[in-house]
């Protein structure tokens, strides 16, 4: 059991928090880690990386400059704690974002979180309080987010086998999911099944043309298990949920927000007043923001 969260407000609000909230409220779907990825903030490209291995640091920087990306600004956390997260502000080429993506997970201790145009990752081990307490989190006004609580079924209870997830092949989208799948393929940097969701999307979206709604249908398509995806990137937002409709998934739309939740509970954060929907078995719907 996990617990995933979507907020939609093209007007921009402050997201991290509004996600933030929503996820405390279904911390008990998932206690051993939880994350948020937050888009249409008014930066530039941005690459967050997690370091389990401080000497892996150095080709890290190497590898930036390879692909002739100018550090605009960057932010690394503590040094000395067992994982550092390292927030860096590139000015490169839209072109080199997959290429640099690959070079990166390539390298044992590195792992890219997020990578891309006003959009943000950020995951950690553990209760949200880990999250908030151990990243500085972009406060930012943003146009829509996803998050996600998790409770470890199938792989170890990791820092990259938190989600949302990123892929290389499309670096602009990233997912959340609830549920199990039972085929898996695809260069792994994890032992998380998710992963497996994220780079047939991206891969799809790649040689479509990035058409998320068609992506979305291919994975139900694709797809074996029982399971519920959130997908967003920086223009659109969508959803899929398998053909036995096991995992929950609910919507709820009022003034100018649209929320996704596992439970309803969760969008009592923002509104008092709630009767969310349940979607429907093999279901498949995008929002253009």
């Amino acid at each position: 059991m996990c617990g995933i969260a979507g907020i939609i407000n093209r007007s921009k609000t402050e997201m991290s928090d509004k996600l933030l909230e929503m996820l405390l409220l279904i911390q008990h779907r998932g206690p051993d880690a939880s994350g948020i990825a937050i888009y249409g903030l008014d930066e530039g490209i941005s690459l967050r990386v997690s370091i389990t291995q401080k000497d892996a640091f150095p080709l890290l920087k190497e590898l930036i400059a390879k692909f002739d990306a100018k550090v605009i600004k960057e932010e690394i956390s503590d040094w000395e704690k067992s994982v550092v997260f390292y927030e860096v502000e590139l000015d490169i080429a839209e072109a080199s974002l997959t290429k640099l993506h690959e070079a990166i997970n390539l390298v044992d201790g590195l792992y890219v979180h997020s990578f891309g145009k006003g959009m943000k990752v950020y995951k950690d081990g553990g209760l949200i309080d880990n999250l908030v307490s151990h990243q500085t989190i972009d406060k930012g006004f943003a146009t829509h987010g996803i998050g996600h609580v998790r409770m470890a079924t199938e792989s170890a209870e990791d820092i990259n086998a938190a989600h949302p997830f990123v892929s290389p092949f499309y670096p602009d989208l990233s997912i959340v999911h609830n549920g199990q799948f039972e085929n898996k393929g695809a260069n792994f940097k994890t032992h998380n099944d998710s992963e497996a969701a994220s780079h047939l999307l991206a891969y799809r979206m790649m040689k479509n043309g990035g058409d998320l709604e068609e992506a979305l249908n291919y994975a139900s398509e694709e797809l074996d298990g029982i399971f519920c995806i959130i997908a967003s990137t920086s223009q659109q937002i969508g959803f899929v949920k398998d053909k036995l409709g096991i995992k929950p998934l609910l919507l709820f739309q009022k003034d100018d927000m649209i929320l996704f939740g596992s439970e309803q509970i969760e969008f009592t954060s923002l509104f008092s007043d709630v009767y969310a929907e349940e979607m429907d078995p093999g279901e498949v719907r995008v929002w253009n923001i």
